[in-house]
Parts: structure tokens; sequence; C-alpha cells
């Protein structure tokens, strides 16, 4: 590539990112009346394989959600919830009428989703490790790439031994370890996007991939 062009490309998605950006807080305060997006390090990534806090921005939630029912029995998770905007997403713009629970090592963090979540009933945010919950009870789960690749099958092995009905995964960001659920027993691709556009804009640099699963359990081994 030519080396005028390519820092043309650079510079252009570095301001189509900060755009983006911005009108994604401006539809975090919209929503929720607080700012959801910035970036937070990972406190844990060493011991407990923990990625940093990064929201999923609203067009990939639209994308992945967006068309999606769901009924009011559901229990939706979002592991690695961060300061919450996808439950804030499925809340107040997607019209979820079932339970909302997001779960967030980091107190800090836990506690800024705490705060906005207090808007609404169906909404439960957990300050805690992931691995020490009880996960029997969701139905549909959300994972933002909370997990180094050692800690995610980890994390797989637990759900399938708690898990005991349908379960619908959605994975963002799933490049990284997503492939680890092909030909697994129980798990099956619904569908997988990789997004170039947004706004009728390409990104570029940083195209993004999100797959759905449906987990069956196998109960005859039971």
């Amino acid at each position: 590539m030519n080396r005028k062009l390519y820092k043309l490309i650079v510079r252009y998605n570095c301001h189509a990112k900060k755009f983006y950006e911005a009108l994604d807080r401006r539809h975090d305060q919209k929503l929720v009346g607080m700012t959801l997006g910035d970036y937070v390090p990972s406190q844990h990534r060493k011991d407990m394989g923990a990625t940093g806090s990064e929201s999923t921005p609203y067009y990939a939630l639209r994308k992945m959600l967006g068309k999606d029912a769901f009924g009011e029995n559901e229990v939706f998770a979002d592991v690695g919830c961060g300061k919450g905007r996808v439950l804030a997403y499925m809340a107040a713009e997607h019209g979820f009428k079932g339970k909302l629970r997001g779960v967030e090592l980091n107190d800090e963090v836990a506690a800024l989703a705490s705060e906005w979540a207090k808007q609404f009933d169906n909404v439960e945010i957990i300050a805690g490790d992931a691995f020490a919950q009880d996960l029997s009870d969701i139905t549909v789960m959300y994972l933002g790439r909370p997990f180094e690749t050692k800690f995610f099958k980890t994390f797989i092995d637990k759900l399938e031994s708690e898990i005991k009905h349908p379960l619908t995964v959605y994975y963002w960001v799933d490049q990284q370890s997503g492939k680890y659920l092909n030909d697994r027993p129980g798990w099956k691709m619904e569908k997988r996007i990789v997004i170039y556009y947004h706004m009728g804009l390409p990104l570029v640099f940083w195209p993004q991939g999100f797959s759905k699963w449906s987990y069956t359990p196998n109960t005859e081994k039971e």
C-alpha cells in the first residue's frame, strides 16, 4: 500500500473512531443519564484472565440483538458487563421484559453500573467473580470477550456443568476464542457476522466479528 494512502487511512480511522464513540456517549446519556463507554484496564488479567472494561458500540448491539425477540421469562446475563451498556440497551431501547443481570469483577466499575440500574426494576448488577456465580437460571448470555482464551475454556466447562436447559449465547469480538465452540457437543452456531461498515462508512482497521450460539445440554448423561 502507498505510504501516503496508508497515513490517510490511519487518520480517517482515528477520526471515525472518535466520532462513533462520541455518538455512543450521547446515546448513553439519552438512555440512562450517564456515560458508559470509557475504557477501564483490567486489574486481574494475569491472575484471573479478565480483560479490560470496554463497552460494545451501539451499532454492533443493534446488529446482534436488535431483531431478536425474547420472552418475559428469559434471564439475560452479561458476563463481564463493565458499566453495563449492553444491559442499558436491552432495558431502555430494545424493550426486553425479562430479567437482566450483569456480573462485573471490578468493584468500582460495577458500582457505576449499579447507579444507573436503579432506574429499572428488571436490572441487577452483581459485583464479583463470574466463576463464583450460580449460572443455572440463565437462558440468554452475552459475552463481550470477558476472558482470555484459557479462562474462556474453563468458563464454558462451568457453564455446561450448571445449565440444564437450552441456552443462547451472543459472543462479541469472538475472533480470539470463539472457534473453541466449533464442533463442541451441544453447541451450534446460529450465525456469524463480521461488521465492516457503520453508517455507510468503512471500519477499515477494526472490523469486528460476533457469533450467536445455541447450546442444548445432553440430559441423557444425568
